[in-house]
């Protein structure tokens, strides 16, 4: 699942979970890729271990630290900067394109066409739905208006950085 995060001065950070390992039903392993400029910067092992109702976390799988409870967050704060979190696509308007322009992240296959040319959406609508690593990701809107055009259709295999959808 990749994530993105993007501070406020629009400068974005690519987190891919690479791999899953369940060592045992208390522990288990994530990898994690760091990527920058379509390459991959740094990997990283995180170990998560259940005791007592409680849940802890290492990177050496020997020191341990105790997590407090939370669901996905939208935000992330860092020591002086907060992140916009983004989990399996971002938004469009964030992206090297026009604001109403919906480019591919990752390279993915079309599985569904919510809108049509002519449809009027809000920010926010999911307008495509995308197969990515094996997950469906919904590619939603962040502005309001009116599909312009459509430039794939359902079943398409698509690079990163193609141009889907158009709005005005």
């Amino acid at each position: 699942m990749r994530s993105y995060l993007i501070d406020s001065e629009q400068n974005e950070f690519i987190i891919d979970l690479t791999k899953t390992i369940k060592h045992s039903s208390e522990l288990v392993e994530f990898e994690f890729s760091a990527i920058g400029e379509n390459k991959i910067i740094d990997n990283k092992s995180v170990y998560i271990r259940k005791l007592a109702g409680n849940y802890y976390c290492s990177f050496n799988n020997k020191s341990w630290r105790k997590l407090a409870r939370q669901h996905v967050p939208k935000k992330i704060l860092n020591v002086n900067r907060v992140f916009d979190h983004y989990r399996g696509y971002k938004p469009s308007g964030l992206s090297s394109g026009a604001s109403g322009d919906l480019l591919t992240q990752m390279p993915g296959k079309v599985v569904k066409i919510n809108v049509k040319e002519g449809d009027t959406v809000k920010a926010g609508d999911c307008v495509l739905i995308l197969e990515a690593m094996k997950m469906e990701n919904e590619i939603k809107t962040s502005v309001e208006g009116t599909v312009k055009s459509i430039h794939v259709k359902e079943g398409d295999a698509l690079d990163s950085g193609v141009l889907m959808i158009e709005i005005e």
